[in-house]
């Protein structure tokens, strides 16, 4: 399965580009809450970045509120001196001439159309009062009507609720216009129809309410019926029906359309005016109504402010009373100016140019960030652009297909991409893991640029470590092969692990039963931390030996190991070594050599760890040294200082070791009977026949007897290469 995503990756991407395409164009994605939800939450906040839009100055509002029913601001002077405001104190429904009196007053200064956003469906006193103001003022004023839903024989259906019948007098029909209010299925207030039809209606109820309540045969009847021009929209929402009044003419979109509106301000935009000041004639003549000069050859609205009315209404600017929904209604159909959305065809290929963008991304732009980058700017981009189109083009882009095409699309092939990435490099390490050290697995997948300047070949100071296991040859010729290969990998094993995950360091190579480990070829802490990294791992493999010897005691098939160490520090030269039949990545130069001979010389002077001079200096005061002496080796005209490890700094050092370390002293100072006499009491403080000191011993009473010549420097040559 790995195998077949890494070799065809662009197919699965494009494939699922073309996936996502088509789950846009399906209603299973389309209409579910989620998508609707965040679909209108763009669109909401589209209108709340848009530049302020100021009101339209010919529309005034007019508020019923709580204080019209309790008239507290008002003295019971003005509250008695006004027949209307005295019915006013009356619970509703109020007596149908107080709105006989608000017609009268504003009719009487000058408005030219009044809108009450009330539906006057139950009879109450004061109706015929009301019905020949109505009848007087046909031409100039609108009441409402509303569409409900109301059980049927079928379920759930859509009823008309006009005004009560003693109210439209012959010759209003005219007077009567929808205040029904559109909400989306979130909830929000976004959009109006200004003309439609009970059918029309019955056939946008929510999904949950048509299949529940109509048989599917009554609405398929009602869609042919629709489009064959049978069932006319006859019924006008009342604001277009003011508008028509108001300016002689009808200005409203396409019959049976949904249209957003255009929504100027948030709430408060068209702030209401009270009521009940209309009938206190020292308000009347203040601000705002200004003796009836503020609603002079406007449209007025009366309508519910108060929460007992329950005509608070979600929209894209938080809860607006219902009066001031109409009224920004009402300046869309006056100005003319609608939110016109993007046809079907025109989101079909938006969504398609998103997908093809998002794939171009994919394929043609090689660094992961960048592509992410690129993507993230281009939905930005994209909502930018919508934003702008809504607010200086009037055009509602559909944001949620293209928006989801560009970024499913490019995330899922970004992320895809990465994936196989890992995929492939776990796999390429896996493989590398058992031919090359762990340093270099890792320097070759995830620093590929290092890598490449190594295969140039570099100079870099590292150090190496030598280990070898003494009289391998020998056991090689009288052990089972199959046994000593068990033992050698069990051996192997912990050394390598020593090395590489304890300590940081590079398997080089294995060159037969020795190992050539680095540090700081592919990767450095430092010089000081790459050389404490090498003698530590030094000491832990010697007490690593120790513990497999004794675990190996008991079995037959185990034979004991001893090894030598030698660690040195230099300058080399890593790179690439080899042909194009088969490369190595390797260390080479002196200080590898020189690492060699220290782990050779091991043997000459009977101990298991040599370190070189810089190994030293590098690591002083971590570890406890021996100073073994100063070495002359094959190809070199200068000693090199050589010392042997006894413990990590965590010890303390033996007592008999600043004894010794003062013999070396006299020694090179040629006081070789001091030299003698302190050697002797460190051997005897070791308590065992120390090679070392045996072998200084012997030099001294050699010197003693005859002394070296003039420009000797107290150095040993190693016997061995």
């Amino acid at each position: 399965m790995v195998r077949f995503l890494i070799h065809r990756p662009k197919w699965i991407v494009v494939a699922v580009g073309v996936l996502i395409f088509c789950l846009t164009q399906t209603a299973w994605l389309t209409k579910s809450h989620l998508w609707l939800k965040t679909d209108g939450a763009l669109i909401d906040r589209r209108y709340q970045n848009r530049n302020e839009i100021l009101p339209d100055p010919n529309i005034k509002l007019i508020g019923v509120g709580n204080t019209s029913f309790q008239l507290d601001s008002l003295s019971p002077e003005e509250i008695a001196a006004s027949p209307a405001l005295q019915k006013m104190q009356q619970p509703p429904p109020w007596d149908r001439s107080i709105f006989a009196a608000i017609l009268e007053k504003l009719m009487g200064a000058g408005a030219k159309v009044v809108m009450f956003d009330f539906v006057f469906q139950s009879q109450t006193d004061g109706d015929d009062v009301f019905a020949k103001a109505l009848q007087k003022y046909k031409d100039r004023v609108v009441i409402g009507e509303m569409l409900i839903d109301e059980e049927g024989p079928t379920g759930i259906t859509k009823k008309l609720n006009p005004p009560h019948k003693r109210l439209l007098l012959p010759g209003t029909d005219s007077v009567v216009g929808l205040v029904n209010i559109w909400m989306d299925s979130d909830g929000i207030v976004r959009r109006a129809r200004y003309q439609t039809s009970e059918e029309r209606e019955i056939l946008e109820l929510p999904a949950t309410v048509e299949q529940s309540a109509y048989d599917p045969r009554i609405i398929a009847y009602y869609q042919k019926q629709i489009r064959e021009g049978n069932i006319p929209d006859n019924l006008t929402q009342i604001t277009a029906r003011v508008a028509e009044k108001f300016k002689g003419q009808i200005t409203t979109p396409p019959p049976g359309r949904k249209t957003f509106i255009n929504f100027q301000n948030p709430p408060d935009t068209y702030r209401a005016w009270p009521v009940e000041n209309m009938f206190v004639e020292a308000l009347w003549q203040k601000p705002p109504f200004k003796g009836g000069l503020a609603v002079s050859n406007k449209i007025v609205i009366v309508g519910p402010m108060a929460e007992i009315f329950h005509d608070m209404h979600a929209t894209p600017f938080g809860e607006t009373p219902g009066p001031e929904i109409q009224a920004q209604m009402l300046a869309a159909v006056l100005q003319g100016v609608w939110l016109t959305e993007t046809t079907e065809r025109t989101n079909f290929w938006l969504a398609i140019a998103t997908v093809l963008f998002a794939l171009i991304i994919c394929f043609g732009i090689p660094q992961a960030f960048l592509k992410g980058l690129l993507l993230v700017g281009a939905a930005v981009a994209f909502v930018i652009g919508c934003q702008l189109a809504f607010t200086h083009g009037n055009v509602v882009v559909s944001m949620m297909p293209p928006l989801f095409c560009l970024v499913g699309t490019g995330s899922f092939g970004i992320i895809f991409e990465y994936t196989l990435e890992q995929l492939e490099r776990r796999r390429y390490r896996n493989v590398l893991d058992r031919y090359v050290s762990a340093n270099v697995a890792k320097t070759i997948l995830n620093d590929r640029r290092s890598f490449q300047e190594a295969l140039k070949g570099r100079k870099q100071p590292v150090t190496v470590l030598f280990c070898d296991i003494r009289g391998f040859t020998t056991m090689t010729e009288r052990a089972d092969a199959d046994k000593l290969v068990a033992q050698l990998n069990e051996y192997f094993s912990d050394m390598v692990d020593i090395i590489q995950e304890k300590n940081s360091g590079t398997l080089q190579k294995f060159i037969g039963d020795a190992i050539m480990a680095v540090w700081g070829d592919t990767h450095s802490k430092g010089i000081a931390a790459d050389a404490c990294g090498a003698v530590a791992s030094a000491l832990e493999m010697r007490a690593a030996l120790a513990k497999l010897n004794a675990g190996w005691k008991e079995n037959p098939d185990r034979e004991k190991y001893s090894i030598g160490i030698g660690v040195n520090h230099g300058e080399v030269i890593v790179g690439n070594v080899g042909t194009k039949q088969r490369m190595e990545f390797t260390v080479l130069g002196d200080g590898v050599n020189l690492a060699a001979r220290l782990e050779s010389a091991t043997k000459q002077f009977h101990t298991d760890i040599l370190v070189g001079e810089q190994v030293e200096k590098l690591t002083r005061g971590k570890f406890v040294y021996r100073t073994v002496g100063a070495l002359t080796v094959k190809g070199k005209t200068k000693p090199v200082e050589v010392f042997g490890v006894l413990s990590d700094a965590t010890q303390p050092p033996p007592a008999w070791l600043a004894v010794y370390q003062e013999a070396i002293r006299q020694y090179r100072n040629r006081q070789f009977a001091e030299a003698f006499a302190g050697f002797e009491s460190a051997q005897k403080q070791i308590g065992s026949n120390d090679f070392l000191c045996a072998t200084y011993l012997l030099h001294c009473a050699a010197y003693i007897e005859r002394p070296p010549a003039e420009g000797w420097d107290g150095s040993l040559t190693l016997a061995e290469k």
